[in-house]
């Protein structure tokens, strides 16, 4: 079975074939005579040359064409019985991507225990042939590379946060919860009122950098549609809670964590990395304050929010 290491060498990227998300850079190499389609507009912000952000690490990512991987005597870790499912081997993990409308997978990607080496094996589903070459449309976007980052991120340093984020005056704060808890109501709020930078209303990248955190945003929006390549320096955490009048409860950092891990993206088949992510989770809510906030769904949240985080920071 074909594998990382018999791989040929990465060639060099077209422009426009490197994806940055929180400092992570993906650079996609197609194999010759395939060419990408233009990306969701959600992902055109995060595409661009290699010199758009200098990035703390490294995805490479080939992209061949051809015979698709028999997957059927691996190791099956995980199915979503929806959409995808996991494999392991002894020198990495492999994913599935199929719809069960179709016989054939979109695509089949091969990766190293440390997510930094990706193979890509794209099915019929994603390609156009026109011309004698091929259009593919490009598989390194959700739910992939958000695959590829839970893992990678937590070898380094780096947590992927079921939440919101913004930047109010260059603090960044983020808002998690699970589906429901307020994300999109909070952020289409801020962004009607065109208060502070938002930076995604559904999922943030926490990374520890010198001696804090930083918060990013993301491609994967929520249903406020929202998602920013910023970034900044993490100064607090709000849990989300809908209520009839707006509140702000300090709450301790065991408190916290138990609220925060249940919507951490954490890799359960990997011991080692799920260790590592739940140790970056202990230290986060160890050194960045918590609180609840109770708020109403109207633009009082938002003076509320904004006049007591002069005080609580």
């Amino acid at each position: 079975m074909p594998g990382l290491e018999a791989a040929e060498p990465i060639i060099s990227p077209q422009d426009g074939c490197w994806l940055h998300i929180a400092s992570v850079g993906i650079e996609i190499s197609p194999d010759p005579g395939i060419h990408l389609l233009d990306p969701d507009p959600l992902y055109r912000k995060f595409f661009g040359g290699v010199a758009v952000e200098k990035s703390i690490s490294r995805i490479r990512a080939r992209l061949v064409l051809g015979k698709m991987p028999d997957l059927s005597r691996l190791q099956k870790l995980f199915d979503t019985r929806e959409s995808w499912s996991i494999y392991s081997d002894p020198r990495g993990y492999w994913i599935r991507f199929q719809s069960v409308l179709q016989a054939d997978p979109f695509w089949i990607a091969r990766f190293d225990r440390q997510a930094s080496r990706v193979v890509v094996y794209c099915g019929s589903p994603l390609i156009v042939t026109s011309g004698g070459g091929n259009d593919l449309a490009n598989p390194i976007c959700y739910p992939l590379d958000q695959l590829l980052l839970m893992v990678h991120l937590g070898y380094r340093d780096g947590l992927l946060v079921h939440a919101a984020g913004i930047d109010l005056d260059g603090r960044g704060f983020i808002f998690p919860g699970c589906s429901g808890a307020g994300k999109s109501t909070l952020t289409r709020l801020f962004a009607m009122e065109g208060r502070g930078n938002l930076l995604s209303d559904e999922r943030v990248v926490l990374r520890l950098a010198g001696a804090g955190w930083q918060v990013y945003g993301t491609p994967w929006a929520g249903t406020a549609g929202i998602g920013s390549n910023g970034r900044a320096p993490l100064a607090g955490m709000f849990f989300l809670r809908h209520d009839q009048e707006n509140q702000i409860c300090k709450i301790t950092a065991d408190n916290a964590l138990e609220r925060l891990l249940p919507i951490l993206s954490i890799p359960w088949y990997d011991h080692e990395v799920m260790s590592r992510v739940i140790a970056q989770a202990k230290q986060l809510t160890a050194n960045v304050p918590a609180y609840e906030l109770s708020f109403k769904p109207d633009s009082s949240a938002l003076d509320f929010l904004i006049e007591s985080q002069k005080t609580l920071f």
